[in-house]
């Protein structure tokens, strides 16, 4: 429930703070991502709003919601993978537009699942928060309707393309959708293993996959480089929720409190569940939860190495997305990602 949730959750945000030596040094792509993403979001949100919205309450939900709307790096990717494979970037605009409005109501409905009236320890109301749960349902389904009719606007592509393009977005949707009903199996589940989180994890990273994918394709990318896109953009993914992972953790209380109580547990708690005093610990905290509760739970998950095997996981994600990286003809492109 966490890979579209935050406003600010992008793929440019992997810095951590130096007590965790967890450094991938990207602030030389930050401004990179914004700069490419940053046009297709505006336009996406544009084309929304100039569309017939009869109900004043709506068009002022999604207005506002079309400012808090800041995560560029996933429209950036389908650029860069567009340009990875030697193609036009500018014809992936309506693909991109697309999942922008769609990820957006994803959004918005987790908020409804998660129960996340607010945001963050500034406690910033979330659209829920303002408007309800029933409106904020609304809002999230006139996202997706209008980001799918945005596909109109591929007919510059072969009708095969067009329907491989339809395909992804469809099995991608699909996949993240079934991430999403799997993973409410583990909130409050104290016999969550590592390996059943880390598969929801790769489900949920379907969505960064259908970006560098249909960029590949819409790029005129062999199939071998159409893979290895979508196996980049699958490990990048997934890097991007395990980072989330230790920050929600180590560096947000508000986030952390959320997690136990209403959410899936991060996967350095899910590492930790072998401890005894874990699961104790946990068990007590499901009736309420206080800042020294959260300082010892977060301790029991440092003793038991839960930062490093997260660590080593994401570690293992990073290598094996350079190693896709390399197959394509301009593989300096993503790999600039991680230098």
């Amino acid at each position: 429930m966490k890979e579209t949730k935050k406003a600010n959750h992008n793929l440019i945000r992997f810095i951590l703070r130096k007590r965790y030596r967890l450094r991938l040094k990207m602030a030389d792509a930050t401004n990179m991502l914004k700069e490419l993403g940053e046009p297709l979001v505006k336009a996406a949100f544009e084309d929304l709003l100039s569309s017939r919205i009869p109900s004043k309450k709506a068009e002022i939900m999604l207005r506002k919601f079309s400012r808090s709307w800041k995560d560029y790096g996933r429209a950036a990717l389908m650029v860069l993978s567009c340009r990875a494979v030697g193609g036009d970037p500018s014809l992936v605009s309506p693909a991109a537009k697309a999942l922008i409005l769609t990820g957006g109501g994803f959004d918005l409905h987790d908020d409804i699942i998660d129960s996340s009236y607010t945001r963050f320890d500034t406690k910033r109301k979330t659209t829920m928060g303002m408007y309800g749960r029933e409106s904020t349902l609304l809002a999230g389904d006139a996202l997706i309707i209008v980001g799918l009719s945005e596909l109109h606007d591929l007919d510059g592509l072969s009708k095969d393309k067009f329907r491989e393009v339809l395909s992804v977005i469809k099995d991608g949707l699909l996949e993240l959708g079934s991430a999403e009903m799997d993973e409410l199996a583990l909130i409050q589940n104290l016999d969550a293993t590592p390996r059943m989180y880390l598969r929801i994890v790769n489900m949920k990273a379907a969505d960064v996959e259908s970006y560098t994918r249909i960029g590949g394709i819409i790029g005129n990318g062999s199939k071998e480089e159409v893979d290895a896109l979508g196996r980049f953009g699958r490990l990048l993914g997934m890097i991007t929720i395990l980072r989330d992972d230790i920050e929600d953790t180590f560096n947000d209380k508000a986030e952390l409190s959320s997690r136990i109580l209403k959410e899936s547990l991060p996967l350095p708690m899910v590492y930790s569940l072998s401890s005894s005093d874990c699961k104790a610990k946990l068990q007590n905290m499901f009736g309420g939860i206080n800042d020294g509760d959260l300082d010892e739970i977060v301790a029991i998950v440092e003793a038991n190495k839960g930062f490093e095997k997260t660590k080593n996981e994401i570690e293992r994600c990073i290598e094996e997305a350079k190693s896709e990286a390399m197959k394509l003809k301009k593989s300096q492109l993503l790999l600039s990602l991680f230098q």
